[in-house]
């Protein structure tokens, strides 16, 4: 098999994808529930670019009975031209720069929103996630599904968590590094919704965050913070930088669907 050999779920894979928690570690059964109708190594490494050796774990799910190879069709006689890219390059300008600091209000706003919570802190579960005025409808139009962009460096707690938006019916991209992040916002439709986490391997969340909401086309996104510090501080300096949320790890798969859905307005 190599990396263009292209699969499907069996309905062995199908049934241990439902299962909770199932035989596969959380690794291996996100990259199971990416696979679907049809998916090969080469196109799973652009959603998970951070992944390890996706052609050997391919074919160790299909020796497993979990996947299997799709029939091979022959190539097509012209290729379709390519969709256009988003403005990438004004993102990777941001990423020169420093994002301008919180100003007084916004810090006020943030320790308002969060005022009512007195025990901030590690071993608490916090969950703080503002709701539009109105459903936001999908980038990609009328029909199509929401696209939610995982940045996480945690390869493992990555796959995871895009394991629980592909079940809860959500297209999913995923990135661990400036460059990566770069590309996955350099294909449209941008994302409906973001899921990051500030501890990053080249990159300061919140210097981030606060780039994100200083792009026009980034600015209104709605952007949920999965993370696992739970300081006060650390809270009130995302919501100032511009979260929609923020929500502290471990949080289970079921928990942050519910607030991504949320987050978007959606039942």
């Amino acid at each position: 098999m190599t990396a263009n050999t292209t699969y499907r779920t069996t309905a062995q894979g199908a049934a241990e994808v439902a299962a909770k928690p199932g035989k596969l570690k959380p690794g291996l059964k996100g990259l199971l529930a990416a696979v679907g109708e049809k998916a090969s190594a080469e196109s799973l490494r652009v959603k998970f670019p951070r992944a390890g050796d996706l052609e050997a774990a391919l074919a160790q799910l299909a020796r497993d009975g979990y996947v299997e190879p799709l029939p091979a069709t022959p190539p097509k006689a012209a290729p379709q031209p390519a969709v256009a890219a988003a403005p990438a390059g004004s993102l990777e300008n941001l990423f020169n720069e420093k994002p301008k600091e919180p100003t007084i209000h916004q810090l006020k706003m943030a320790e308002g929103t969060i005022s009512g919570a007195r025990r901030l802190k590690a071993g608490y579960q916090i969950s703080i996630v503002n709701r539009p005025g109105r459903p936001l409808l999908p980038r990609g139009g009328a029909g199509q599904k929401h696209v939610v962009l995982v940045i996480d460096g945690h390869e493992a707690e990555a796959l995871e968590t895009a394991r629980g938006m592909m079940l809860g019916g959500f297209e999913v991209r995923g990135a661990g590094t400036k460059t990566e992040i770069v590309a996955a916002l350099g294909k449209q439709p941008l994302p409906d919704l973001i899921i990051m986490d500030v501890d990053l391997p080249d990159a300061v969340g919140l210097d981030l965050l606060g780039k994100f909401r200083e792009h026009d086309e980034l600015k209104d996104t709605p952007i949920i913070v999965v993370t696992a510090r739970a300081e006060r501080d650390d809270i009130v300096a995302a919501l100032a930088y511009g979260a929609t949320g923020y929500l502290n790890k471990p949080i289970k798969a079921e928990a942050l669907l519910r607030h991504v859905k949320d987050a978007l307005g959606i039942p």
